[in-house]
């Protein structure tokens, strides 16, 4: 039985030398066929100096400008504001708690942090804050006679905050500064929901009106001459 075992193992070996030399006949050099390149890798920096080349940086900057010209003839109107479906008028308390200690630049310490502070207990506001959407005719009206019947006191300056609209355009018409509420920052912070809408001071607290315009343009005037 051994000797069975011993055979077969010696068959298998034959056959396997005999397959390694056939393949080995086999494997021939075919040569060359065709045109060969050589891989090589383009450096990064390289290929990125090639793509800046191929930039127009004249184009490319007048494209900015233009694009820079539109946002600020027509910014993104603030989310969340709407046409005033009703008056609406509250007060607001702009005090605010100190974070440091305030003090005066000769060393005085007027209020420690943690104070909280109205500055209207220090000072006017000295201006009325006008908010409309300037895409809406009627608040552009309605600023217009707000404007003409206010009393015209030098001190007073007024200022016209737009939620959405063309500033250049509207300050062109009314030579007025026109200024935008960039993010929504002033409505979020006076909790304005509506325009049109007029802020002014009140004693110690600024007093906000949101104006409910009907279309048959009897408006409310909220500023009279003295």
């Amino acid at each position: 039985m051994r000797q069975r075992y011993t055979s077969i193992y010696g068959l298998l070996i034959t056959a396997f030398c005999l397959l390694a030399l056939s393949m080995d006949a086999c494997a021939r050099d075919l040569g060359k066929h065709g045109q060969s390149f050589a891989i090589v890798e383009k450096p990064f920096i390289q290929m990125l100096k090639s793509k800046l080349e191929q930039i127009d940086v004249q184009k490319e900057q007048e494209k900015m400008q233009a694009q820079a010209r539109a946002s600020a003839q027509n910014p993104k109107p603030v989310s969340g504001i709407f046409a005033a479906k009703e008056d609406r008028t509250w007060l607001h308390d702009p005090s605010f708690t100190l974070t440091k200690d305030a003090i005066l630049p000769d060393g005085k310490l007027i209020h420690k942090a943690g104070t909280r502070v109205n500055p209207l207990d220090h000072m006017n506001l000295n201006r009325r804050l006008f908010f409309i959407d300037a895409r809406e005719d009627i608040q552009i009206d309605w600023l217009k006679e707000q404007l003409s019947n206010a009393d015209k006191d030098e001190k007073m300056e007024n200022r016209i905050i737009l939620f959405a609209g063309s500033p250049l355009k509207l300050k062109e018409e009314l030579r007025e500064d026109v200024y935008f509420d960039q993010s929504g920052e002033l409505s979020k912070r006076f909790g304005i929901k509506a325009s049109p809408a007029l802020l002014v001071q009140e004693g110690n607290q600024l007093k906000i009106t949101e104006v409910y315009l009907s279309k048959e343009g009897q408006h409310r005037l909220l500023l009279q001459k003295e």
